[in-house]
């Protein structure tokens, strides 16, 4: 009888933790399994799903989806998304082809409270649960301080770049490389750029490349912001002998490491840990699953491969270690120009602000009357820290000449204005982000992906706050027309709605702010990617780049405004959302 009870109580104990244990569904969607820096963020994320399978009597059943490259990916993973959605998993796992083709699938599993993490790439406007990303900044920054080191800091260093704008992680690889370079007063001046971002569109820029610059010692460095097409541009240039160049880039491709050691251009490759993204999305998935609390956002540090250090890299599949482990500061404690150098400027009494007015950015309402969300916020700041501020309305093309003549102590302007200019300081936090908004009628439930997307359709358009090298071919339309002046959204607003056009495009905060003053519940308005992400940044002098503490106040009063609700209030006033998704922290 005794054993006998043992028995019965130790089986009423298994079924009892059985029954108790969980299968959680997870759709995992993946961009690419050709591109072998994917292929090692998967094995990351299934390494320790695997993992965490076998220790824990709770389950994890993934189902994969796999895009594919191109136009032809973005659609099929939008599609995918959709799919997905209407299975009601308990998570979604996701690298996005795009930062807005999936933004309406984002919003669906918003609404079906279905989360969803993304990694590697974000999605605008829906709510991601969390996102996780490598430091691409920080890589920019890294790449930058190494170039420095190799030239004399009174040496013009005559510089290529090899972007692609339209993707932010891009961006920031470029903007932190530029701001290094900036921080130490290193001289230089940005030739030409091409567009290159795979093997196919790296040999055309190489070609062009060498066309444009045939002379041996006309260019110093490249800078290419990514391997994909980093690789084939340095192997088109050294068959052709142009081995005084030195090449900075991204990622960490073995090919690129191996340059670096048989000294073939490349001098510095800001790599990612590609495993240990994948591996920290999945810590960050069952963390979730399991009701526990995980950030909402995290930066997964780069290794700055050069020659001296490039035994220490341990590869896509390593895990940080040592001083690239943790340095999240490194850019603003090294950086003596961002530090006050005396109380001197402290108690300023006014500061001059030169901006180009567009609502609901800045709005000018009459001369020397001001309202738009950025005034809104520099009244408060300047009412907290005992200050007073006037704005000068300039065009944006007179706007870096007015600070440096002095007419002004700070501009604020869209990054693509300053990003590649030598002198002047990006200085403070962000102040928005603005992208390309496309208007139309809610029935057509097509995402604008690129110019294919016009196919059919009447399209007008208006300023997109884009960099103008970044046109938007509307040859695939049936009608593009060109609208100006003050009522643009306005008017695009009631075209689309009278049936006069098919789609509308314009900048995305100025459009969601129109409507909300003429809402018309027959349209919609999504965001695209077709001319990039451009921040709005607060830019300096390098003798007074910290003129009055503006980008300190502002640092600490949006750290502050974040988390007691104080921007959200500001930015609702304007129809808009916070922009917090593109910031570093």
């Amino acid at each position: 009888m005794k054993a006998l009870s043992i028995l019965l109580f130790t089986t009423l104990n298994i079924c009892c933790v059985y029954s108790q244990a969980k299968t959680w569904d997870v759709s995992v969607l993946y961009w690419s399994m050709k591109i072998e820096g994917q292929v090692a963020m998967r094995k990351g994320f299934e390494e320790e799903i695997g993992n965490f399978n076998k220790k824990s009597s709770d389950k994890i059943k993934i189902t994969p989806y796999v895009a594919g490259e191109g136009r032809k990916g973005i659609v099929q993973q939008v599609s995918q998304m959709g799919e997905v959605v209407q299975k009601k998993p308990h998570a979604i796992v996701i690298q996005p082809t795009d930062n807005s083709a999936l933004a309406s699938g984002l919003l669906l599993a918003n609404k079906a409270n279905i989360p969803v993490i993304a990694y590697d790439q974000y999605i605008v406007n829906g709510t991601l649960a969390s996102f996780l990303t490598s430091d691409n900044y920080q890589g920019g920054w890294d790449d930058g301080l190494h170039v420095e080191s190799l030239f004399d800091r009174s040496y013009e260093i005559q510089i290529v770049v090899f972007e692609y704008p339209r993707v932010s992680s891009t961006i920031d690889r470029v903007d932190g490389f530029f701001d290094a370079l900036r921080s130490r007063g290193q001289k230089f001046r940005v030739l030409k750029r091409y567009d290159a971002v795979d093997p196919e569109s790296g040999e055309k820029a190489a070609k062009k490349f060498l066309q444009d610059f045939p002379t041996k010692g006309s260019v110093d460095l490249i800078l290419t912001v990514n391997d994909g097409g980093g690789i084939s541009i340095v192997k088109a240039l050294w068959e052709k002998k142009r081995t005084e160049i030195r090449h900075a880039t991204f990622d960490g491709a073995p090919e690129s490491i191996q340059n670096i050691k048989e000294e073939r251009l490349t001098v510095v490759n800001s790599a990612q840990y590609c495993a240990e993204l994948g591996r920290e999305t999945a810590r960050t998935l069952i963390l979730a699953l399991m009701n526990k609390s995980f950030p909402q956002k995290k930066m997964i540090p780069t290794f700055p491969v050069t020659k001296q250090n490039v035994k220490e890299y341990p590869g896509w599949m390593g895990r940080p270690t040592g001083n690239f482990a943790q340095r999240d500061n490194q850019k603003l404690s090294s950086d003596l120009d961002r530090r006050p150098s005396s109380q001197k400027n402290k108690n300023i009494l006014n500061i001059r602000i030169g901006v180009a007015p567009l609502c609901p950015y800045l709005c000018e309402t009459g001369p020397g009357k001001w309202s738009g969300y950025i005034y809104d916020i520099l009244t408060k700041v300047a009412k907290d820290r005992d200050f007073s501020f006037q704005l000068e309305s300039i065009p944006n093309t007179r706007l870096v000449s007015a600070l440096q003549t002095g007419k002004v102590n700070y501009i604020i302007v869209p990054s693509y204005i300053v990003r590649y200019l030598s002198d002047i300081r990006v200085m403070g936090p962000k102040l928005g982000v603005s992208y390309t908004g496309a208007l139309l009628f809610s029935a057509d439930k097509e995402s604008i992906i690129d110019e294919e997307s016009f196919r059919n359709k009447k399209v007008i358009f208006g300023d997109m706050a884009a960099d103008p090298e970044l046109k938007v071919d509307l040859g695939y339309a049936v009608r593009g027309t060109k609208l100006t002046g003050a009522d643009v959204s306005e008017r695009m607003i009631k075209m689309i709605g009278d049936g006069r056009a098919s789609l509308a495009l314009g900048d995305y905060n100025v459009l969601r702010y129109s409507l909300m003053k003429d809402a018309n519940p027959s349209l919609r308005l999504t965001a695209t990617s077709l001319t990039g992400f451009n921040s709005l940044v607060l830019v300096g002098t390098p003798k007074q780049p910290e003129f009055g503490y503006l980008p300190k106040n502002l640092d600490d009063w949006f750290r502050e405004a974040r988390i007691d609700g104080t921007l959200k209030k500001i930015l609702e006033k304007y129809n808009l959302q916070d922009w917090d998704i593109f910031t570093r922290g």
